[in-house]
């Protein structure tokens, strides 16, 4: 009830015991017992039997003949469960050597080859998966023999699940050994929709950037897993303008590639160099970017060109331009355009952003485009034309309107005067303009917006009131589709809930939704108890804007702050300053925006234990 564990589910009458053999003190059973057991149905006393027989073989009081007699029931014609538990208590007895485990590398059953790779790599030294190690300990290299029969299953073994097993080993192993073994598993193209596989190889291979690079760019010209090469072109980019050499390698490779191995290495790359403004030409750029695939594939035409404009490319600049303010573009590569302008942010992105305000669909991005520019003509501007808007791009006009204190005292007087619904303000948008610290702003937004509770008493006042409100049967009576949509517009661009919305806080599905109390304290004062990972961050930009939310990610260059409405990247060079709050990312007052019928569906579906329809679904 306290921790949440569940220790037994039972249906119906609960099953008899498995009978227990005889004589239960197993400390008193000869070993040729404890052998055995290894064939009951119930596992737990398999278990017990092997325990008993490795406490005989360490305190010295020895196994009584058991190495022998498990080596029976391991070369036996019993199943694999049978080989699986003789071959287990034989190594947890000391009888299971290096040359017992190595000859099973090459055993007809795919379970009893994977056991044998764990089983071997197990009492490798744990230093060797650290990347710092003290001062003069060598790393310590696996057994030559062990190693080509690992390498030799890496090529030919047909089993997924011997190959995961290998890939897990990669961390094990000393980083110069790693290409080695990673090479036959990276060129198996039969693991390429792998679950866990591609990945798995990536993490061992991680420190190889730092180590060797230019065996990373080698390993994916060769490399037959699309996740995989993606990781490698990422991680090569970051280092483009301290190890240009390794990327180039790669990008020479990829030229004479089929188009989905191109497209691999392009959007690596993009994902890499995903915030800067510039990066330097890669020597072989010129060439890959000529190449018929680059030309042929609309896809990766558009990379090629997104990629060439941040090299500082004039002519490629000119061609997104030209995309941008096409109304006979496809709408995704309009939009695909002007975010590669806002990002390489030319000379003249205001005048395009500008252009573009009043086209559907576009309007979102050139606003966002717009809030990079630190003038107040800017945000009455969009003060002015916000409700022309459509709902959803009026959310991103009073998102740019609440990021700089220059606009935001527009917004607080469309509301004074009804040209911006209260609604649209949220207590997230009230908390950012509350961040500057401006008191005639504070001011403005406790007079037309209303009051963001901060004292403990106010909120504890706030949920006794709400709980005389929403009583079980006030939440009876709630209308739960209405709820599932108050949720959808309020709460999903944060949480998910039966697998609906965005994880950018905690997954509702599996809390303790069932109690009123939980809720409206985690609702109401949301900041109690705040997890590390969920801490807000307030950035200040050079360019004057403030943001709120958490740091999704950091590299050496750049920075990812996921808001409430977006994920932006940007250079740290064009960060002023950052603090951490210990508030919580999600709002306060949530609930004061809703009405009382509005407050009841939404608590009555937060509560529920299995999800709703919408309204008019059936």
């Amino acid at each position: 009830r306290t921790s949440g564990r569940i220790f037994k589910i039972t249906h119906g009458a609960a099953p008899a015991p498995d009978p227990a053999p005889a004589g239960i003190d197993l400390t008193k059973l000869p070993a040729a017992e404890l052998v055995s057991l290894h064939t009951h149905a119930n596992d737990w006393w398999v278990r017990q039997a092997r325990l008993e027989l490795a406490a005989r073989a360490v305190d010295g009081r020895g196994t009584g003949g058991a190495a022998g007699a498990l080596l029976v029931r391991f070369s036996g014609d019993s199943g694999v469960v049978i080989k699986l538990r003789a071959m287990w208590t034989l190594y947890g007895i000391g009888a299971a050597d290096p040359a017992f485990l190595t000859e099973q590398l090459r055993h007809p059953d795919e379970a009893i080859r994977t056991w044998a790779i764990r089983l071997l790599t197990d009492t490798w030294p744990l230093d060797t998966v650290m990347s710092q190690r003290p001062a003069g300990r060598p790393e310590a290299l696996p057994d030559e023999s062990v190693f080509a029969e690992f390498t030799r299953l890496a090529r030919e073994d047909p089993s997924g699940l011997v190959r995961l097993a290998l890939a897990s080993t990669l961390q094990r192993l000393p980083v110069a050994r790693r290409a080695e073994l990673a090479a036959p598993l990276l060129g198996r193209p039969e693991d390429a929709a792998d679950h866990n596989l591609p990945l798995m190889l990536w993490y061992g291979l991680i420190p190889l950037a730092e180590q060797d690079p230019a065996a990373l760019a080698r390993l994916a010209a060769g490399c037959a897993l699309p996740v995989t090469r993606q990781c490698i072109a990422r991680r090569l980019a970051m280092e483009l303008t301290r190890q240009p050499a390794p990327l180039n390698g790669l990008l020479k490779a990829a030229a004479g590639k089929p188009e989905a191995f191109l497209a691999d290495i392009l959007s690596g790359m993009a994902a890499g160099l995903k915030g800067w403004r510039k990066a330097p030409k890669p020597e072989a750029w010129d060439a890959l970017a000529a190449s018929p695939a680059g030309t042929a594939n609309p896809a990766i035409a558009g990379l090629i060109r997104d990629l060439s404009v941040l090299f500082g490319d004039g002519v490629a600049l000119e061609v997104v331009r030209r995309i941008a303010m096409d109304s006979g573009a496809a709408l995704t590569a309009r939009q695909a355009a002007l975010q590669t302008l806002i990002d390489s942010q030319p000379s003249d992105l205001r005048k395009i952003c500008e252009d573009l305000l009043g086209v559907r669909h576009l309007t979102g991005l050139a606003v966002r485009g717009l809030a990079r520019f630190d003038d107040p003509a800017i945000g009455q501007k969009l003060a002015k034309r916000c409700r022309g808007f459509p709902p959803a791009e009026r959310a991103v006009v009073v998102d740019t309107l609440a990021s700089r204190p220059a606009f935001a005292g527009f917004l607080l007087d469309g509301i004074a005067d009804g040209r911006i619904a209260r609604a649209e303000v949220t207590p997230f948008h009230a908390r950012q303009i509350r961040s500057f610290n401006n008191p005639a702003l504070t001011a403005k937004l406790r007079e037309v917006w209303g009051e963001v509770r901060d004292s403990a008493a106010g909120k504890q006042e706030q949920i006794a009131s709400l709980k005389k409100q929403l009583t079980p049967a006030s939440l009876a009576a709630a209308d739960l589709g209405q709820g599932r949509v108050l949720f959808q517009n309020i709460c999903a661009a944060c949480h998910v809930l039966y697998g609906h919305g965005i994880a950018l806080g905690p997954d509702l599905t599996g809390s303790g939704r069932n109690n009123l109390d939980y809720l409206l304290e985690n609702i109401v004062d949301p900041g109690a108890v705040v997890g590390a990972d969920f801490r807000m961050t307030v950035a200040t930009l050079k360019d004057g804007r403030v943001l709120n939310g958490f740091t999704a990610a950091k590299t050496d260059r750049t920075l990812t702050l996921r808001t409430m409405t977006e994920s932006v990247t940007m250079e740290r060079n064009d960060v002023a300053g950052m603090e951490e709050s210990p508030l919580s990312l999600m709002p306060e007052g949530l609930l004061s925006a809703l009405t009382e019928t509005q407050t009841r569906d939404l608590i009555a579906y937060l509560m529920t234990s299995s999800q709703v329809p919408l309204p008019g679904e059936k």
